[in-house]
């Protein structure tokens, strides 16, 4: 039995005795029981406020962080995903910290006596929850939110990493993982995961006075989408990158040993390797510190292009061999230009 009177008592109590209202708030201080009044004393108010406070402040200040952070940018992640994963344990010490339950457990208690009080006449009914109990729901679903955040976050993260380690062997030893690049980018696994943050602060948001401790939901989602796309986009121009340079090198050896209309199919399969979307991108995002953007691929891919068009142009047979070593020469240093766009 928790101490608390019903208002069904109360209100029997009252018409029995015929006690006014001076009377009955005189009288409720027994009938709710010592041992409530006795734990209300406890300085447990100021310190709930203070903590739930404290939680309120690290979601807030995250909100912020992510909303004027490019999201679509793979390297902000290394600096982001910590301070995600800082706000989720700040908000869970909190949810579980003894004085914060005992807070709002004795807040609740006042909220159902001043329930119970309300049928006496000039006495307005509480709300139906106390702001203490409100402010820890509130956080609750907050964590929720950025937890499901975080696993879309560690996903981008992870692959951004994967990524990184294999562009700048790709670019500079020609060295090509186990397996297609493609499969490094779980778009599927990703954009599930991100709708269902989304749909999880979508929930959150439509709770009142929630708003400050959340970043703008549909951006987020938005901008991380968007990254996933562009780091589909770098596997797709380091894929293209190895196919065409492999082509290439097997073109040249042909055209070296006079072999012309292997080598042309060479060249051909090799401009053909280059990918029409990484040509049509003017995005400046990056995979790696140093690495190059998706700007600087397109430009390379043009370039490599141009050098390709003149060694299959050096190709045919009907030219003497001056101009053919002329072609392949214009051809080459076309291929070098491209090559320094990428290696800087």
């Amino acid at each position: 039995m928790d101490g608390t009177p019903d208002q069904e008592a109360l209100q029997e109590w009252m018409e029995e005795r015929n006690f006014d209202r001076r009377d009955i708030l005189k009288a409720v201080a027994v009938f709710t029981g010592s041992g409530w009044l006795f734990r209300n004393q406890f300085p447990t108010s100021n310190n709930t406020d203070s903590r739930l406070s404290e939680a309120e402040k690290s979601a807030a200040t995250l909100a912020d962080r992510l909303n004027v952070t490019d999201l679509r940018d793979p390297l902000m992640m290394s600096g982001l995903t910590p301070m995600v994963e800082s706000t989720i344990e700040t908000i869970s010490e909190v949810l579980h910290d003894g004085t914060v339950t005992q807070g709002v457990w004795i807040a609740e208690k006042q909220r159902r006596v001043a329930s119970v009080l309300s049928i006496i006449p000039g006495i307005d009914p509480p709300p139906t929850q106390s702001r203490p109990a409100k402010r820890l729901a509130h956080l609750e679903a907050v964590r929720a939110y950025y937890q499901s955040l975080n696993d879309v976050l560690q996903h981008v993260a992870s692959t951004q990493r994967v990524l990184e380690m294999i562009e700048m062997p790709a670019l500079y030893d020609g060295e090509r993982p186990e397996r297609a690049l493609s499969s490094f980018v779980d778009i599927d696994a990703i954009e599930t995961a991100n709708e269902e943050a989304k749909s999880a602060g979508e929930r959150t948001a439509s709770k009142e006075s929630i708003d400050t401790l959340l970043p703008e939901i549909e951006d987020v989602a938005t901008q991380l989408g968007m990254q996933v796309r562009i780091q589909n986009q770098h596997s797709t121009a380091i894929q293209s990158y190895l196919d065409s340079a492999n082509r290439f090198e097997s073109g040249a050896r042909q055209h070296e040993q006079r072999h012309l209309e292997q080598a042309e199919s060479q060249f051909r399969a090799a401009k053909e390797a280059l990918s029409d979307n990484i040509l049509e991108s003017n995005r400046a995002y990056s995979i790696s510190t140093h690495g190059p953007t998706l700007h600087d691929y397109a430009t390379h891919f043009t370039k490599r292009r141009q050098g390709l068009n003149r060694l299959i142009a050096a190709c045919k047979s009907e030219i003497d061999s001056s101009t053919q070593n002329t072609r392949f020469n214009q051809g080459l240093s076309h291929l070098i230009d491209a090559r320094g766009v990428v290696r800087q």
